[in-house]
């Protein structure tokens, strides 16, 4: 039957004479190697030479990573149109078998720029090649996810930048090379720098407003009124997708300065656009809440009907973020959903910019109490970036991360950690790998583990090595709040939540007076930063009533906590929110404990309740509805998310 099958199948597929003279290529190429490893390909045309690196890719990585650590070759694939996903997907082989291209090739462009820099006589078309190349390569590290060395090209690139005589030209490319800097020092979480740059930005464009104008260039003063003010500085090249993405004409090719197809007013508003989306990323990662909410309004207010849709995407994916932590959830998934629905049209399902829209669709679905959809949505892009990175890979391991923690929340109840704690393992194990030991994108996995190891010793008191848990749990915890410390200081919202971590875990431990100690700190802090009803003071007003309630028999106090800690999650979430079980339950047990019988009644009904409104809405917890999404005009989203805000 085999062979009948067979038959009915017809002949085999014959390699095409195209594919045989390829291989034959290949093959000659692989021979020749130690003599002349990169000049005969490298006379190729561009369609041949990319069809080439694919058999390449196929048949023999060690040929590939020749080709690629020759920076002009690199170069040129990064100004062929559409070749972007499969550059990242070449890249990261090579490097997955231990040849370290990424610092390669930064090295090789430092080197041209320490060279250029020595030079005598200033060549403007040797300088602006050069400006182009760093460029185009800083923005590529940053899309394959190595931001310490591409925040190495970017401070180079910038000097050159600045090397030349200060023309409106000059400005504008020293201010796109900014933009792409800022992103991989933020992103690098490398905020010493990150600060510098973004100061600078701001100094550059205030010093380049016409004289006779009186405007203050902050985050909170530069409006629509002032995009006419501003002339000359901003292309159409997408920060991170310089060749791929668009794929609307060969112009990719040209460098983008030499390039006047688009008004100066254009222009200027697309930097400032693209500047203030960066910016509110910056602040967002520095958990600057209300920078972060500003930024991202200012970004969405200078969008246009023809603004590039990466540009669109990655405005609405900050805005949504800013609006989750503002606690305006209405707008957040309305901004999510919009950039979803367009990431899916601009980039397909297998790209990694599609990935990130999905993570920051699960950030929304996280922080909306819909944990199932969002494990869903983690899953999904998490599959999406280990397609095309092969691994090891700073953003293949946010994913881990991301996916585990929300595993976590997702299991809490029943106590099965194994998936979750895998996927945080596979995050460190791909972070230790690629960072110092002392790098702060270690705090949250080292936070996350730490998370999962209390409960898991708190699910198996009785077993020997649940003590070995807790101090280990201990020990991670501690650690990320030294890196938090070192990183933001005391009065920070990431260092507030480590204080209230380990304030839970001293409580797991019996160690109660360190414990409200911990609590005490991190509310203070809370309150300080976001106000006395935010959903963070709620989390940890609810701690430590858990604290006084259940070990430290300080039933009042607990009970006047308990009561701030439902206002907050009733005034964030609503009635069907999933912490309100906990204190619930908290007070059924302090008016036990009082011997309020009337009073127990009361919450054991407002618990059930509490379980009904669960029930009918957990169909809407269940399924996100992708591929659903129906995509609304630039214009009217913008009128419904400042109506609602204004």
């Amino acid at each position: 039957m085999a062979a009948a099958a067979a038959a009915a199948a017809g002949p085999p597929s014959r390699p095409s004479l195209y594919s045989e003279c390829l291989r034959a290529l290949l093959h000659r190429l692989a021979a020749d190697a130690p003599q002349a490893p990169v000049a005969p390909a490298a006379l190729l045309p561009d369609t041949v030479l990319l069809d080439l690196y694919q058999m390449m890719f196929e048949e023999n990585i060690d040929m590939l990573s020749f080709e690629l650590s020759d920076i002009n070759i690199f170069y040129r694939i990064l100004k062929t149109n559409h070749s972007r996903l499969c550059l990242l997907r070449y890249f990261q082989a090579v490097i997955a078998k231990g040849i370290n291209l990424s610092k390669r090739l930064s090295s090789i462009y430092i080197e041209k720029c320490d060279k250029l820099k020595l030079t005598e006589k200033e060549d403007k078309e040797e300088l602006d090649t050069l400006i182009d190349l760093g460029l185009r390569l800083g923005g590529f590290l940053n899309d394959a996810g190595w931001y310490g060395d591409a925040e190495k090209v970017l401070l180079s690139c910038k000097e050159i930048c600045q090397s030349a005589i200060q023309t409106t030209h000059y400005v504008r490319l020293t201010l796109e090379c900014c933009h792409r800097l800022l992103h991989a020092q933020s992103s690098y979480r490398s905020f010493a720098g990150a600060a510098e740059t973004y100061g600078f930005c701001l100094t550059l464009i205030e010093s380049t407003l016409e004289p006779s104008q009186s405007y203050e260039v902050s985050i909170k003063s530069l409006d629509d009124s002032d995009v006419g003010n501003l002339e000359h500085f901003i292309d159409d090249e997408i920060e991170g997708d310089d060749d791929s993405i668009q794929g609307i004409s060969e112009k990719s090719k040209t460098p983008f300065y030499c390039r006047n197809q688009q008004s100066d007013d254009e222009e200027m508003n697309n930097l400032l656009l693209r500047l203030y989306k960066e910016f509110a990323v910056f602040h967002f990662l520095k958990s600057d809440y209300n920078h972060t909410f500003t930024c991202s309004l200012k970004a969405l207010k200078l969008l246009k009907p023809i603004t590039p849709l990466p540009i669109v995407i990655d405005v609405l994916r900050i805005c949504s973020k800013g609006c989750v932590i503002m606690r305006k959830f209405g707008l957040a998934e309305l901004l999510i959903q919009q950039a979803v629905a367009r990431a899916r049209v601009c980039y397909g399902r297998l790209h990694p910019k599609y990935a990130f829209t999905l993570l920051d669709y699960g950030y929304y679905f996280l922080n909306v109490d819909c944990i199932l959809n969002s494990v869903t949505v983690y899953e999904e892009a998490l599959a999406v970036l280990c397609r095309i990175y092969n691994g090891s890979n700073i953003p293949v391991a946010q994913a881990h991360e991301d996916l585990s923690y929300a595993l976590y929340v997702h299991e809490y109840s029943s106590g099965r950690f194994f998936k979750a704690r895998e996927h945080i393992d596979r995050a460190i194990k791909i972070l230790e790998s690629l960072l110092p030991a002392e790098h702060l994108m270690l705090a949250t996995t080292k936070r996350v583990k730490a998370l999962i190891l209390e409960e898991i010793a708190l699910d198996n008191l009785r077993e020997a090595n649940s003590t070995a848990l807790f101090v280990e749990s201990e020990l991670l915890h501690k650690s990320a709040l030294k890196l938090s410390l070192k990183a933001f200081g005391e009065m920070n919202v990431q260092t507030a939540k480590h204080y209230g971590n380990l304030g839970r875990l001293y409580q797991s431990m019996k160690r109660y007076s360190e414990a409200e100690s911990m609590q005490l700190r991190a509310i203070s802090i809370k309150e300080k930063l976001l106000g006395n009803d935010d959903y963070e003071v709620g989390l940890s007003l609810g701690h430590l009533a858990s604290l006084y309630n259940y070990h430290m028999k300080m039933f009042t106090a607990a009970e006047r906590l308990y009561y701030r800690s439902i206002s907050i999650s009733l005034k964030s979430f609503g009635e069907e929110y999933s912490g309100l079980e906990y204190d619930y339950i908290g007070l059924i047990h302090v008016n036990r404990e009082l011997k309020r019988s009337d009073r127990i009644a009361f919450y054991m009904q407002l618990l059930h309740h509490w379980k009904q409104l669960r029930e009918l809405s957990a169909e809407k917890r269940r399924h996100p509805d992708f591929g659903q999404e129906i995509e609304i005009s630039i214009g009217e989203l913008k009128n419904e998310v400042f109506d609602d805000i204004y």
